[in-house]
Order: C-alpha cells, then structure tokens, then sequence
C-alpha cells in the first residue's frame, strides 16, 4: 500500500483466522481504517474471505479496489500526489558509469515496463544476462532508438543526437591516440567510436597547431540512405544468429571497418541490434562471413560483460 496510507485506529481486531497471516492482515487493516477515516461504510467479511486463499502481493492488489469503492475522489488524488513525487537521479560516479535512482507513479512505471519488457527478453541462444543487466540494457537501446529517429524535441531546428568528437588516430584506431570526448561523459574509447562511427553522420574538423578550427567540411553520411533501405529489405531484422530485433531498431555494421579499408556497400555490412553491435566492437565477439556468405560468431576467451574489477584481481593473481 501507499505509504500515505491512514494510521490504523477505527479497523476492529482482526479474527483469530487471520492474525497468522501478520502481512495479509496488515493490508486488510490498512484498508479498513483507509476507508473508515474517509467516512465509508467498510464490508470486511468479503475481503477477509480473499486473504485466507490470496498471496500477499495478491490481496494488496485486492485491497485498491475497495479503496477506490469508498472514495474515489481520495483515491484518484492520491495517485495524483504520486505523478508529483516522480523523480529520477543520474549520479556520475568517478569512472564513468552512473547511478539511476528515483520514484515513478503507478502509471509510469507501468508505461516504462511496458516499453522495457520486449527489450528485455532475451536475444538468442548465447544471452545469458540476468534481468537487471537486460532491463538496463533496454533503457539504454530504447534512449538510442529515440535519438535515431527523431522523436526526441529538436533545439534552435537541431536534432538531438550524440556527439562524439574524436583525433583522425582515435577514429584509425593507432596506439597512443587520445580517447574521445563524448558530452555528458568521460572519455571514450576507440572501439566505442569505431562502433558509432558505423552508422553516423561524420563531420571534418581541422584544426590548426593552436587547436583552433580553420576549416569545417559537410555533414555525410556514413552509410547512405538508399543503401541503408536496400540493407533493410535484404536483413530484414538484425543479423546476428537468433535475433529477431527489427530493422528499424538495428545500425549498419561493416564487417571490414570503413576506417581499415573496408566498403560501405551490401556485401560489408549487416544489420545488428544495439546489443550485438556492441558484443562485436566492445564486447570482443568476432563477426565473420564464411566462403557460402554465412555469418559466424566467434566468442572471446573471457567475455568483456564478465570482465569485473574483481575478475580482474583474480586474473592478475593467478598470473602471478
């Protein structure tokens, strides 16, 4: 129940049968004394016949609609006092990542569930990500996909998007080059921009010794429009074997990185979700064509999404 829920006073004792079951009870007696305080005439017998056969998380649910029976008015104004309280935090920590707290009414977070849950199933054979990993992994893919798509609010006629700015030796890939800057973030990695930059608009930059901008070429895209339609009707959904992701909701992928030589045309490049593009750029899975054009998938010896800082100790120790 709601934490504003009334202190218990005008709800009688509850019977001998249902002093055993202490949570059942408690949410019966909240209700009862929820809608005593706002003057309704409360029928207990009814609800206590539910709780002997319900589970707990089941009669809670129970117990709304006889709240909403004595004073309806109340109980929309509650929920009202819910959508007031939403909050969300996004604390940066020191190495990057953020932290995700808040509150959500019972209306946003069904809606947020129901957007996350078909994210969050799993993508073929090889996903073993439990669900907080899936969950927060489709928050993710469902952000990218609004920014892909234009759907988020423009500002001055811009479209909201990423941007990465990035030294031509980071894009290269070359030892020693700077990571890149990314707004809102720390640093980023080759390998990160080198997925990005798959499927992207890229812009020239160049910069005098004094790092000031002498010249800004034309926006172009990475992978052109007329290719990107051919690359849908021929994949239709992402590529990677087992998964069924749309192709509206994939980024094109070269095989052979337009950066090391490879072509932006169809026979480099496959469609791939925002999971599997990541497993290939960062996730140290290999994408491959065999001779008949089949597409293989090699795994790392240690996934990276396994990789923690305690594994690390331990590899380090080991090696010792």
């Amino acid at each position: 129940m709601a934490s504003s829920c009334t202190p218990c006073r005008r709800a009688s004792r509850p019977p001998p049968r249902a002093r055993s079951a202490t949570p059942t009870w408690r949410c019966w007696h909240r209700t009862a004394a929820w809608v005593g305080e706002h003057g309704a005439a409360f029928r207990e017998d009814p609800l206590l016949e539910r709780a002997l056969e319900s589970s707990v998380s089941r009669f809670r649910h129970l117990c709304h609609p006889a709240r909403h029976a004595g004073d309806p008015d109340g109980y929309a104004q509650e929920q009202a006092l819910l959508v007031a309280e939403r909050s969300l935090s996004l604390t940066p920590c020191e190495d990057g990542g953020y932290v995700l707290g808040g509150k959500l009414d019972a209306v946003g977070g069904a809606t947020l569930r129901t957007a996350l849950e078909p994210l969050a199933r799993r993508a073929g054979r090889d996903d073993d990500r439990a669900k907080p990993r899936r969950l927060a992994d489709a928050l993710v893919e469902l952000a990218e996909h609004a920014l892909d798509t234009g759907r988020i609010p423009s500002t001055a006629s811009q479209r909201a998007h990423l941007q990465v700015t990035a030294a031509f030796e980071t894009l290269l890939g070359k030892s020693g080059a700077p990571a890149a800057e990314l707004e809102f973030s720390l640093p980023i990695s080759a390998r990160t921009v080198a997925r990005l930059a798959c499927d992207c608009n890229l812009t020239r930059v160049l910069l005098d010794a004094d790092s000031a901008v002498i010249d800004v070429g034309r926006s172009k895209r990475v992978v052109s429009g007329s290719t990107r339609r051919a690359l849908n009707v021929r994949d239709r959904h992402c590529a990677w074997p087992g998964c069924d992701r749309p192709a509206n909701w994939t980024a094109a992928h070269h095989l052979r990185h337009w950066t090391r030589g490879g072509r932006t045309d169809l026979s480099n490049l496959v469609l791939l979700c925002h999971r599997h593009h990541w497993m290939v750029h960062e996730g140290g899975w290999q994408l491959l064509k065999d001779d008949e054009g089949r597409l293989l998938t090699i795994r790392p010896p240690i996934p990276l999404d396994r990789w923690s800082y305690r594994g690390r100790q331990h590899l380090l120790l080991d090696a010792g």
